[in-house]
């Protein structure tokens, strides 16, 4: 079984299905929030700060750092990242971002990258 990865926001779990898709589970139902992801490889939620209350995605089909918006099902890309990515984390309003051998920073006030450091 491929590892699928997973956000818990609000007391619903996030989690990216089988075909690349985010769902939710309500209530022990699935919820297909949505489909418009090339090869999501991660995700995490955005608890408090900038971007409370959103799904944030690494996406390694197209190297995007995507949003989410749970309450108005509206995904954005917030950028191209410089390498492919595998990780995503983040705290208040700075996402971090593992790529390929390097972390990225993006910064959630500006909606910029502003550092890549190798790892």
């Amino acid at each position: 079984m491929k590892n699928r990865p997973v956000a818990l926001l609000g007391g619903i779990l996030y989690y990216v299905d089988e075909d690349g898709a985010l769902c939710s589970l309500r209530d022990g139902r699935k919820a297909v929030e949505c489909e418009d992801l090339k090869e999501p490889a991660a995700i995490c939620a955005g608890v408090g700060g900038c971007g409370n209350y959103r799904i944030f995605i690494a996406d390694a089909g197209d190297r995007g750092l995507k949003v989410f918006d749970p309450l108005n099902r509206r995904l954005d890309l917030l950028a191209t990242l410089p390498g492919v990515p595998g990780a995503i984390a983040k705290e208040e309003c700075r996402l971090v971002v593992a790529v390929e051998e390097a972390v990225v920073e993006f910064d959630l006030k500006s909606l910029e990258i502003t550092g890549s450091y190798t790892i």
